[in-house]
């Protein structure tokens, strides 16, 4: 493609040139141009209204005059769908950018779109937006240097195709079953090592409690005989017969 750093994204109204364009300049490292903003900051006044007081060819005139003088460089650019009009324009961007157009089916069009003088398209008396898309799809099909069929094409998809065919590098991908693997693969890892945790808890307490039950026995036994609890406090009498009792054991 040369030394072009812009790309210029051309196609019917709802195609999605500006959610595709926003998302492709994030993408790529680069800046989004819209030029209907262009149009309406360099008049002050929105494009219906641009329409309704200039008609279809004024707004086509204004329209082609700013797209003509767009000076922008590494930049995705989204100019109305009715640029494909202008000579001068389209001549321009040929020369600073790649077309792009973004290919739907006249149904998908007409699905998407709402209120035409609201969105600022140009129709002329009597015509459809049949009409006006069979007029427009050769202009389209005549400018673009690439085609992107957005049929049944997540966004994501479609921006994984330009930029294939711009040459640009793959993102990585990963799968579902990846992703659910490793997701698994974390969770039986994390519980592996609560049940290990747990196990060697238990034992400890185990060990513990066997110790004491050992230690308490064992002082119990020393301590305690016939009974009563020995005090070294006691008084005489009760030393007196301890001794009876151990002379009288050892014979």
């Amino acid at each position: 493609m040369g030394k072009k750093t812009n790309i210029t994204l051309i196609g019917m109204p709802a195609s999605g040139k500006s959610s595709v364009g926003v998302v492709l300049a994030k993408r790529l490292g680069k800046k989004f141009v819209d030029t209907d903003i262009v149009i309406q900051e360099k008049h002050g006044k929105l494009l219906k209204e641009l329409i309704e007081e200039n008609g279809d060819d004024g707004f086509r005139e204004i329209e082609d005059e700013v797209n003509a003088s767009l000076d922008v460089s590494n930049s995705i650019i989204s100019p109305g769908g009715s640029v494909v009009y202008g000579q001068k324009a389209m001549k321009h961007l040929k020369e600073i950018s790649v077309i792009i157009y973004l290919q739907l089916s006249y149904t998908a069009i007409k699905s998407r779109l709402g209120d035409l003088r609201e969105r600022g398209i140009t129709l002329k008396d009597g015509q459809s937006l049949k009409d006006l898309y069979l007029e427009r799809t050769p202009l389209y099909e005549k400018y673009a240097d690439i085609t992107i069929n957005e049929m049944k094409k997540t966004l994501a998809k479609t921006i994984d195709e330009i930029c294939e065919k711009l040459g640009e590098k793959p993102r990585k991908k990963r799968s579902f079953k990846e992703k659910r693997f490793q997701k698994i693969t974390n969770s039986k890892g994390k519980q592996s090592r609560e049940k290990t945790d747990s196990t060697k808890s238990n034992k400890e307490r185990a060990d513990k409690k066997r110790f004491d039950n050992t230690k308490s026995v064992k002082e119990k036994s020393s301590r305690t005989r016939f009974g009563g609890e020995i005090n070294p406090q006691k008084n005489n009498v009760q030393r007196k017969n301890l001794k009876k009792y151990f002379k009288k054991n050892e014979n």
